[in-house]
């Protein structure tokens, strides 16, 4: 669609560059077709595929022809592929007499909904003179209809995955696609009504008493569906009886060494805690073991996970290797957390170790501003390193700006008495192929 008057200036062209007759009545072409549209109903957007079967059924040839599709009514189509030899780039399709070809058109509806879209595929010689050959009407049925979604929040203390009598869970507020929210009544109930076609997400924006409600559900309602039940699950959030702790086989290291990360997890409940995983520097700093599968074996993400029974503890040996990137920071930091299921990750049992990685060099810029928001000159700055106490020393400029360089890792800033800086005392001194301090510290009476 949107193409014939192009393919017509096309067909000009054509005529005189390979010479074909011009035919002198539409009735010497027999050429036939069929449409076939499959599923639906659709909301906009989504993908369509049209069969459209093209039979040369009379005795004359067809060639140099390509394929419309004009809209008739209703919601808006567009033919995103499919269209083969039958489209605007080359010299177009051939059909000899009896010759039968299909062509799978993939799609999608477009713009507002307008009920169910018409279109009209056919073929065009685009000679100026024949009409448009093995036409056929098609119909997409588009959504139509309204949709309640709802269900109910259940606090499933036994943790069998049924909302048991005594389960419902009041004063969860529900959200819809971040704009509307519902709160849960008495016996755990949400609902929101009269919703147009569309996708919709439902998810859960928190819960009383400590519970944990698990994460979003997408809805598709095409209103086939009147009423659409999402219920909400709750548990306990798993660091009320899964404990964990993480600890470094060496205080120090360099970009290479392979390392051994001790995890021990602890289950003081009173229920088999199954599928347990590991992960670790989930905001993907960079400060973190690079730790295959293999590297963290039962505990891997991708496993059937780990099994801790009541009142037992469990020692993991973790391997893995320091990574470039972790030494550009100077700081091996492992963060990590333990969970059976993404969706109740709130609450979930996190350990932190770290270790020093020895042998690069970088730098931390910032600036020293008064409280009034002047840059304060010629101030002497000390910065420790937290982990090995070695002492770097600059003094700002005439802006307050200053750069304190030396082998990268975490740094406690100082300054001469009378004055004490204010907000967060330390930096990253960082390798320059990553540097992005800009820290401003205000420095004030102590």
């Amino acid at each position: 669609m949107g193409i014939r008057r192009a393919l017509v200036t096309l067909a000009a062209v054509l005529v005189a560059s390979v010479g074909f007759a011009v035919p002198a009545s539409a009735a010497d072409y027999d050429l036939r077709g069929t449409a076939a549209v499959e599923g639906g109903p659709y909301l906009p957007g989504e993908p369509v595929t049209v069969k459209y079967t093209v039979t040369n059924a009379g005795t004359r040839g067809v060639y140099y022809s390509h394929g419309i599709a004009d809209h008739v009514g209703g919601t808006r189509f567009w033919v995103d592929s499919g269209w083969g030899d039958l489209g605007p780039g080359g010299l177009g399709a051939s059909f000899v007499p009896g010759e039968t070809r299909e062509y799978r058109l993939t799609g999608h509806l477009t713009g507002s909904l307008d009920g169910d879209s018409r279109f009209r595929l056919s073929v065009s010689l685009l000679d100026g003179v024949t009409p448009p050959l093995a036409p056929v009407d098609v119909v997409v049925p588009a959504a139509a209809g309204t949709t309640t979604i709802g269900g109910q929040a259940f606090a499933d203390a036994d943790e069998d995955g049924v909302a048991d009598p005594g389960e419902a869970l009041a004063g969860v507020d529900v959200r819809l696609n971040g704009t509307e929210t519902r709160t849960t009544d008495a016996d755990g109930r949400y609902s929101f009504e009269d919703l147009p076609p569309g996708r919709y997400d439902v998810y859960p924006a928190g819960a009383p008493g400590g519970w944990i409600v698990g994460g979003g559900t997408s809805v598709r309602a095409d209103g086939t569906t009147p009423v659409v039940e999402v219920p909400l699950r709750a548990l306990r959030p798993l660091s009320e009886t899964l404990h964990a702790e993480v600890a470094l086989d060496k205080d120090t290291y360099r970009v290479g060494d392979p390392a051994v990360l001790t995890v021990q997890l602890a289950n003081t409940g009173s229920r088999v805690i199954s599928g347990v995983y590991g992960a670790c520097d989930r905001g993907d700093i960079g400060r973190a073991l690079d730790i295959t599968p293999a590297g963290w074996g039962e505990l891997d993400y991708f496993g059937p996970g780990a099994t801790i029974r009541p009142g037992e503890t469990r020692t993991f040996r973790v391997s893995g290797t320091v990574t470039e990137r972790a030494g550009r920071w100077g700081v091996l930091e492992q963060i990590c957390d333990f969970t059976r299921d993404e969706a109740y990750h709130e609450g979930t049992p996190q350990a932190r170790d770290t270790a020093k990685i020895l042998g690069l060099d970088g730098t931390s810029r910032g600036r020293i501003v008064t409280e009034t928001g002047e840059g304060l000159a010629g101030q002497p700055v000390t910065a420790t390193d937290i982990d090995t106490g070695q002492v770097l020393t600059a003094t700002t400029d005439a802006d307050g700006n200053l750069t304190i360089a030396g082998p990268t890792g975490r740094y406690r800033l100082s300054v001469a008495g009378p004055w004490v800086l204010v907000g967060q005392q330390w930096v990253y001194v960082v390798s320059e192929a990553m540097n992005q301090n800009g820290w401003v510290f205000t420095r004030q009476p102590g």
